[in-house]
């Protein structure tokens, strides 16, 4: 169980705070809102980038994780950027973040992580060669390679056709399945919800909603929330 028992981010003229909240191991949390309303300063806030974030009781399987570094964290983080380094090929990529920093030399398991994402040809390319799906793909092996309890993934797919961008995240959300992995995103889309699906909605700051699609549905807390759930 990861647990919140309160988060805070105060900025000028703005400010993130939610408080209370539970999310079941390899459960998908999908985190949505209003552009601006601190969805993504929530994510680095949980991941322990958010410098102005102040956090208390933040646990992981009754561990209180609220000042430990990012590292120390159970996240795989894929930011909207993707972050990739330039200097290494896909495969060292895999490699060095199964290995927490310490090697770059892919093993044949890196190379099947590759497979995974339809990513194997690609094995000796720089990130600068590949196209904007690939690079996608390549940022999803390394998460999957770190065997992280969670995938947290900001926006990834904000900057790709529809099209790739739909496909893709079935795939992600399929191999975080098939690996055990929960998985917290911040997304614009619902693709497919699930029963189980746990849903945030982050509006100027505030937790304004949280439960399954259903309860999204039929009881939506503010007219947002309606106005969301009547576009997908």
């Amino acid at each position: 169980m990861l647990e919140i028992d309160e988060l805070q981010v105060l900025r000028k003229g703005f400010a993130v705070q939610v408080a209370g909240l539970k999310v079941a191991a390899a459960q998908r949390l999908t985190i949505i809102g209003p552009s601006g309303g601190g969805k993504s300063t929530l994510l680095r806030a949980l991941m322990g980038l958010e410098p102005q974030a102040r956090v208390r009781g933040l646990r992981w399987q009754g561990a209180d994780i609220s000042f430990a570094p990012p590292d120390k964290r159970p996240f795989g983080w894929l930011p909207q950027e993707l972050g990739l380094w330039p200097s290494l090929r896909a495969g060292e990529h895999v490699a060095f973040a199964r290995t927490r920093g310490r090697s770059a030399k892919p093993s044949d398991d890196d190379f099947k992580v590759l497979d995974m994402v339809a990513l194997g040809h690609r094995r000796n390319a720089y990130p600068a060669t590949l196209s904007g799906g690939e690079r996608q793909r390549l940022a999803f092996a390394r998460v999957i390679a770190a065997r992280s309890p969670w995938a947290v993934l900001d926006e990834p797919f904000s900057n790709l056709d529809p099209v790739i961008a739909h496909d893709l995240a079935l795939v992600f959300a399929d191999l975080t399945l098939r690996e055990g992995m929960g998985m917290i995103q911040v997304s614009h889309q619902v693709r497919r919800p699930q029963a189980e699906d746990l849903f945030w909605v982050i509006e100027d700051g505030r937790l304004t909603q949280a439960g399954p699609w259903q309860a999204l549905q039929h009881t939506p807390a503010t007219p947002w929330i309606e106005r969301f759930v009547s576009l997908q």
